[in-house]
């Protein structure tokens, strides 16, 4: 990296503006003693300069990839050499893909969804990861809170990124209408039918004034510890609907085997099941198996024993 900056000139002096330039092969605390030692004789708004060189050569081919940041003097410091670093290295990861077909690190992401069990790593995944992490709670009967986030207070930001990122992985399949259980899957719902494209249909737990015809299904909540009815209005799903399931939570199987059986009465065709979040010590996975569509989840839950939640994710980088 190079820091460069305005020389200041003698008092009464009229010089042109001079650049001076430091050359480093690495990054670390003489960056810092250079920045304090101009500091006393600099304006705070001295600006500074940090620019960085990037070069790939496989013995025949050389490329290089260049980015630079500029601040004032008295931000400055070896923090910011990382700036136009990753910049640079990015950029490099870009042509390299482009120019020779390379994937940066292939190798460590094939080991990590190995270790992982096939998980996928997003952006959306891992947000919604440190938000479990951070503020969600386990309850009696090993009842996982996330209110706080998800329920009755909604996180829209993070619900809009999960739902690009659960649309995206359902796209291929083609849904033409989603359906979802009121209230709670409706946080994840209504952003994946904005990315789709396509019409949201939310099962009721109680008749509504407006039902005629209706096609239901009972299932057992394990929130409530009480067996519930869905009910969905037969002038909402067509015989030739593709339609994706999509859910706030996986447990056990319950509440989505109850919405494929409602397609099915329909003569509709389920495309997949989505849900944010898996509780993969349940056995609702295995219990969708006979019905043959993809489950997708964002983040997968290993165990809330004791009260602590632990993420399947965190127990795969054990076996790298």
């Amino acid at each position: 990296g190079a820091a460069a900056g305005g020389k200041k000139p003698k008092q009464g002096q009229k010089s042109p503006r001079v650049v001076t330039g430091y050359r480093f092969n690495d990054v670390g605390e003489h960056v810092d003693r250079i920045v304090q030692s101009l500091l006393p004789f600099s304006e705070p708004t001295r600006v500074t300069r940090f620019r960085s060189c990037v070069c790939y050569y496989d013995g025949e081919m050389e490329l290089f990839e260049y980015a630079e940041l500029d601040c004032d003097l008295y931000f400055s410091g070896s923090m910011r050499t990382f700036i136009p670093m990753s910049a640079a290295v990015n950029s490099m990861l870009a042509s390299l893909k482009l120019a020779l077909d390379l994937q940066f690190q292939k190798w460590l992401h094939a080991k990590v969804n190995d270790a992982t069990g096939g998980g996928t790593y997003s952006e959306a995944s891992i947000k919604l990861r440190d938000r479990v992490l951070k503020d969600a709670k386990v309850l009696p009967n090993d009842i996982i809170d996330v209110s706080s986030f998800m329920d009755a207070c909604v996180d829209v930001d993070l619900m809009d990124r999960c739902g690009r990122e659960l649309a995206g992985r359902f796209e291929s399949a083609k849904p033409t209408k989603i359906l979802t259980i009121a209230t709670t899957g409706l946080v994840i719902a209504i952003p994946m039918a904005k990315y789709l494209q396509v019409p949201l249909v939310y099962a009721r737990k109680q008749r509504s004034v407006v039902m005629a015809d209706t096609f239901d299904a009972n299932y057992n909540s394990k929130t409530i510890g009480e067996d519930q009815q869905l009910l969905v209005s037969q002038d909402h799903i067509d015989e030739d609907e593709r339609v994706l399931i999509v859910d706030d939570f996986l447990s056990s199987g319950s509440s989505q085997k109850a919405l494929l059986r409602i397609i099915s009465e329909a003569g509709a065709e389920a495309v997949g099941v989505g849900v944010l979040l898996e509780k993969e010590y349940e056995a609702g996975r295995v219990s969708l198996s006979g019905f043959g569509v993809p489950v997708e989840s964002v983040v997968r839950i290993a165990s809330v024993k004791d009260g602590v939640i632990q993420l399947l994710e965190e127990d795969g980088y054990d076996k790298m």
